[in-house]
Order: C-alpha cells, then sequence, then structure tokens
C-alpha cells in the first residue's frame, strides 16, 4: 500500500483501534479537520514510508496558530522529500506508552508476528519478541514479558492490568488479521498504550 490512509482504514476495518484523522490538501482542510477532532494534533505526510526517517511527521500541534506555522515550514520541507505522496494526514495526538506490532513471512515458521519497543526507538534497542500464528491470550502475554518496553507500562499512571490487556487483545488481532490476509511484511508503529485503548497511529504493508 502505498498511503497511510489506506492502511489505517485497512486496520479499521479489521477492528483495529484507529485515533481520529482526516486527509487534507490545503490549510484549510488541515484547519477544518483539526477543528473537529480537536487539539493538539498531528501533521504526517499520507505515505507509508517511516516518515521520521525522512522529517515527515511534526507532534503536538497546540492550536489553530501553530498548525499555520508548522503548515506552511512542512510544505517547504516535504517538497524535497524523495517520496511520492498527494496529501497529508491531521490526526488527533495521543500519550501513552509506545510499542511497535509488526508481522512478515517467515521461510522456516510461516507467519510470524513481534511486538517491541515503538517509536524512534524500535530500530535502536531491537527490543522484540516473535511468536508464529495463530496465537492465544498466553501466548501474547508472554511475548510482552519478554521485551523491556514491557516495564514501561507500569510507569504509565493508571492500572497496569488494563493497559496489558489493550495489547493482549490487539496481539490477538493481528495474530487473526495475519491469518487472512496476504503481505511480505507489515508493521504498526507506533502503537500507543494508555488506559483508554491500543491506539494505531501509523503502519505500512507491503
Amino acid at each position: 500500500m502505498g498511503k497511510l490512509s489506506d492502511s489505517l482504514k485497512l486496520l479499521e476495518k479489521n477492528e483495529f483501534i484507529v485515533p481520529r484523522y482526516g486527509i487534507a490538501r490545503t490549510i484549510n482542510d488541515a484547519f477544518s479537520i483539526a477543528d473537529e477532532i480537536g487539539y493538539p494534533v498531528v501533521l504526517k505526510i499520507n505515505s507509508d514510508s517511516h516518515k521520521t526517517d525522512f522529517g515527515g511527521v511534526v507532534t503536538n500541534i497546540q492550536n489553530a496558530v501553530h498548525l499555520k506555522k508548522v503548515w506552511e515550514d512542512f510544505m517547504e520541507k516535504t517538497k524535497k522529500l524523495p517520496i511520492v505522496f498527494e496529501d497529508y494526514i491531521v490526526q488527533k495526538q495521543i500519550s501513552g506508552v509506545e510499542f511497535i506490532l509488526g508481522a512478515k513471512e517467515d521461510p522456516v515458521f510461516g507467519k510470524v508476528i513481534m511486538v517491541g519497543s515503538g517509536g524512534i526507538l524500535a530500530e535502536i534497542l531491537n527490543d522484540v519478541s516473535f511468536r508464529a500464528v495463530p496465537i492465544d491470550a498466553k501466548d501474547a502475554e508472554s511475548m510482552i514479558s519478554e521485551i523491556k518496553a514491557s516495564q514501561l507500562l507500569s510507569g504509565f499512571r493508571g492500572k497496569k492490568f488494563i493497559r496489558d490487556i489493550k495489547l493482549i487483545e490487539t496481539l490477538i488481532k493481528l495474530s487473526v488479521f495475519v491469518q487472512k490476509n496476504d503481505f511480505a511484511e507489515m508493521d504498526m508503529n507506533p502503537v500507543i498504550i494508555n488506559n483508554d485503548n491500543a491506539w494505531v497511529v501509523d503502519a505500512r504493508m507491503r
């Protein structure tokens, strides 16, 4: 898939939780979307490339004045990016603990899923756990316990048990999803866990 919005729509259809967002081509589009979903918001290019690698995402935009400044700077920056895209996504900012969830086709084990430290730490720490699908709740709980990032769930305010359940449920959804769909690999990074939900903020599939 070439667009982030296509990946997010597919995930929403498969019961993953995605923060509210809209697709913008103009600054007026961006204002309308931000007013509807509420600040703070995130602005990102509508591409399934790793946007942080190219500076293609700006977080924590607090109000319309801030959005206008970010949009103007963003237009200049993104014109020079080595990727093709047509529009932008304005998305509700979510706070919590960041994880990466993903899947790939392994030549030995077949379809496998993974969970690990998310956000910009995903590739730096290589803190991940894998399982062949299908998995159950016990498998998911074991995967989470194997990564160092699981300790962050205790440090975030609220009930750790609730957040564990949200992440376990999302891993099981991912197991079901990859069994029903064919692709070489996918990742959802970050998936942000808080007391409300496990939010799929960004995703790419190939």
